[in-house]
């Protein structure tokens, strides 16, 4: 399948690990050159030798994306190194602390918001006026099915990735006359260092035991096998692809059927 992404370039936010490691091989195995953006600049590196490797092209930049002048940094570096962007991908994020609503605290909140929401807003804010001016680009924000159906005892998490799906509606209602796509991948449980610390923390709230939480997470699942972060890298290539240029505004699930609105 031609996906028309051969020698484009996209910024993969939080690719050092976990799903945006898994986003970042994947475009690149399409021929896109790679922005692996993290602030783990070590292991960012190491993606980045993993597409070379592949023969691929790719650069690391080490971003805060809760600060606007490194997100604007990210996006000016992208500039200097590969000419345009066509592609971002804002998949930077953090679970956060879990537990009953009152028990959390306005740092708690500042935190996961800065990161979840605030984050997205200011490298989508930093790469829009360039899209603009080509006229073109995919924009394709991380959200979570928790964003469509908040979640108990994961509360902060599940609002700021429902601010992140409306913030995506918004967006591509605004965008849409300069051809610019933008759309949500809303993924369920999958084996990332983030879900590790969801079934940690969150477990004690329901008074059971990690491994009892992430079964009875994953028995959620309507097919014969579990959510991987190459489904949901999958689907992020296809929104990122020519085969997706009608798309736009939509809250994509992942979910094996866990979620189905």
């Amino acid at each position: 399948m031609d996906t028309g992404l051969k020698d484009k370039v996209a910024i993969v936010t939080g690719a050092a690990l976990g799903l945006g490691r898994a986003i970042a091989l994947s475009l690149a195995a399409e021929g896109v050159k790679i922005v692996v953006a993290d602030i783990n600049e070590e292991q960012a590196r190491q993606v980045v030798n993993q597409v070379k490797k592949n023969g691929g092209g790719a650069k690391a930049i080490k971003v805060d994306v809760s600060q606007s002048n490194q997100a604007q940094t990210m996006i000016d570096e992208t500039l200097k190194n590969f000419g345009r962007i066509d592609i971002l991908v804002n998949n930077a994020g953090i679970v956060g602390p879990q537990g009953p609503w009152h028990n959390l605290t306005e740092e708690n909140f500042d935190f996961v918001n800065g990161i979840n929401f605030k984050g997205m807003f200011l490298c989508a804010k930093a790469a829009i006026p360039y899209m603009i001016a080509q006229k073109s680009g995919k924009i394709i924000n991380i959200s979570s099915c928790a964003a469509k159906t908040g979640e108990e005892n994961n509360g902060m998490y599940s609002a700021t990735k429902a601010a992140v799906l409306n913030m995506t509606q918004s967006m591509s209602s605004e965008l849409g006359r300069y051809n610019i796509n933008v759309n949500a991948v809303c993924p369920a449980a999958m084996d990332t260092d983030l879900m590790e610390k969801v079934y940690s923390e969150r477990s004690k709230y329901f008074g059971m035991k990690p491994d009892e939480l992430r079964k009875k997470i994953k028995s959620g699942f309507k097919l014969p096998r579990e959510l991987t972060v190459e489904d949901a890298a999958n689907v992020v290539v296809f929104l990122a692809s020519k085969k997706a240029d009608m798309m736009t505004g939509q809250g994509v699930n992942i979910t094996g059927g866990i979620e189905v609105h």
